[in-house]
């Protein structure tokens, strides 16, 4: 579970929201010349307050250095009350106190900014049946929270912020936000409701830009399947046999595929895949990984009648290879060509009754 902190809006992997001051920014030095400070409670928080000053002998004058922080004398004591502080960083000021005109004392006063932690994580992901969830919220001065989507409902009261979602009868996940409205300004937090098996399991159309015979790049499509298969996915390609492990991201709802991943045998070969951010960055290494995550296009449902509108995409320089090998201990000296190599890899649904294109099991699946 990853942290919102509300600190001017700095975004650290998750989301983060606000605080204003480190608590080691208090001094509560006392700068003391004559008159003696019995004791001083001069540190406060946001919200603001009142506390004391004793000194010896009885305060003839006192006042702060600030217009945020106010005084008051009776006797040997003087209250310091200070006003709430909604800026983003902590304040200092100095309350002078004087028992005669040439006897006097400087006391450091500090206040604290606006503080507001949440403990969630950066997108919230909910089943398509409806459902809520709740998060600890510590705020000074609270948040606002809303959302223009209507089947997502924010609500923030009694120090929790609870997130209710309708039930999801679309047929194909949703993504949706809802804002935080604190002293630090405006975040966005994603919401996606999606089932795996109802939403996401299923036929695709690979799609990705190879090289033709001529070197010319060209746009090929394959039959896949996305498929859970015990703790593990894969994703089948064709009727090749071929079988790419990906790893399923249930956080953002997405895939990954690794390099130096076995993805089965086709003829005498055996598959390993190669992946990079770009053609230069690839590499045989597990640590070198293409992620995309899914969302739904409406245009794309309308604009092809077969596909249900659900889309990843691992970016256009993004490079994957189905590499061949004759052996299964990958390595440059075992690499003997490939079946599919290319860039601008697309995953698109299938409806659940469209039929899979024969044409695409195997358009160009050979060894190149």
């Amino acid at each position: 579970m990853n942290k919102i902190l509300f600190h001017a809006f700095c975004v650290m992997g998750c989301l983060s929201l606000l605080t204003a001051c480190e608590k080691g920014d208090i001094t509560n030095d006392i700068d003391t010349h004559s008159v003696k400070v019995l004791e001083a409670n001069t540190s406060f928080d946001a919200l603001g307050g009142t506390d004391s000053i004793y000194v010896e002998g009885n305060v003839t004058h006192a006042y702060a250095n600030a217009s945020w922080a106010k005084t008051q004398t009776k006797g040997n004591l003087v209250t310091v009350t200070t006003e709430p502080n909604r800026d983003l960083q902590s304040r200092h000021t100095t309350v002078v106190i004087k028992t005669s005109d040439v006897d006097s004392t400087v006391v450091a006063i500090d206040q604290l900014g606006p503080y507001t932690q949440l403990d969630m994580p950066g997108t919230i992901v909910i089943d398509d049946e409806a459902g809520s969830v709740s998060y600890k919220v510590v705020s000074t001065f609270g948040i606002k929270v809303s959302s223009s989507d209507s089947w997502i409902t924010p609500k923030y009261e009694h120090g929790a912020l609870t997130i209710t979602t309708v039930k999801n009868d679309e047929g194909h996940l949703r993504r949706g936000e809802f804002t935080i409205e604190s002293e630090a300004g405006k975040q966005k937090v994603k919401v996606v409701q999606v089932n795996f098996d109802k939403d996401l399991k299923g036929k695709y159309y690979l799609q990705i830009d190879e090289k033709d015979k001529n070197n010319k790049q060209v746009t090929t499509l394959y039959n896949a399947s996305l498929e859970k298969k015990g703790d593990a996915y894969v994703l089948k390609v064709g009727n090749s046999g071929v079988e790419v492990p990906v790893i399923y991201d249930a956080d953002n709802v997405g895939l990954s595929i690794a390099s130096g991943q076995a993805a089965g045998k086709f003829k005498q070969y055996y598959i390993g895949t190669v992946v990079g951010a770009s053609e230069r960055k690839l590499s045989l290494s597990p640590s070198n990984i293409i992620s995309g995550e899914f969302n739904y296009s409406e245009e794309v449902a309308k604009k092809v009648a077969d596909l249900d509108g659900t889309v990843l995409t691992f970016g256009k320089p993004a490079m994957l290879i189905l590499g061949a090998f004759d052996s299964p201990q990958f390595s440059n000296d075992s690499y003997k060509a490939y079946y599919l190599m290319g860039t601008n890899v697309y995953l698109y649904r299938l409806k659940p009754t469209t039929a899979s294109a024969k044409s695409f099991d195997q358009p160009t699946f050979k060894l190149k």
